[in-house]
């Protein structure tokens, strides 16, 4: 009985491995957007859509996960030794989860700081434009105004 319970555990842990493999392949295709600063936001919205939703998964894997393993673990302390490579297979794609987890970190966290520099930037040209955009204005009401000159008296008398 435990030994089903475990190939389970192991299916689940190998569905999140694969799923977090994904979520990578997504966060690299959003640094290649991010590096080209020609971000097509219908495109970024996608990948955030496709990413969150395998990240929803994960987490019903998870629960589940953790529901299971919670019904087994007391009897799965007492026979240890029984399912010994078992457990061994768990330990080790627990650990690849783990540091895929960590590398999906890492790609997010410059993901982000590429981000906050590309908004930053494109504030800065936006403000650019506004500021030329009001100097224009302004210098084409002044001109205007020039054209109407204000009646003037001529003396003729001498």
């Amino acid at each position: 009985m435990i030994s089903s319970y475990l190939c389970i555990l192991e299916d689940s842990l190998v569905k999140k491995l694969e799923l977090l493999k994904r979520i990578e392949e997504k966060s690299l295709e959003q640094s290649v957007m991010i590096k080209d600063n020609h971000i097509n936001p219908d495109l970024m919205d996608k990948n955030m859509d496709e990413k969150l939703k395998m990240i929803e998964e994960i987490n019903s894997l998870d629960d589940g996960f953790e529901a299971l393993y919670g019904k087994i673990k007391k009897e799965l302390e007492e026979k240890k030794e029984q399912h010994k490579s078992q457990i061994r297979k768990l330990q080790g794609l627990i650990e690849k989860i783990t540091e895929k987890s960590s590398s999906i970190q890492a790609i997010e966290a410059r993901n982000k700081s590429q981000m906050d520099l590309y908004f930053t930037k494109q504030k800065k040209e936006l403000q650019s434009r506004k500021s030329a955009m009001s100097v224009a204005r302004d210098y084409y009401q002044n001109m205007s105004k020039s054209k109407h000159a204000a009646p003037q008296f001529l003396d003729k008398k001498k």
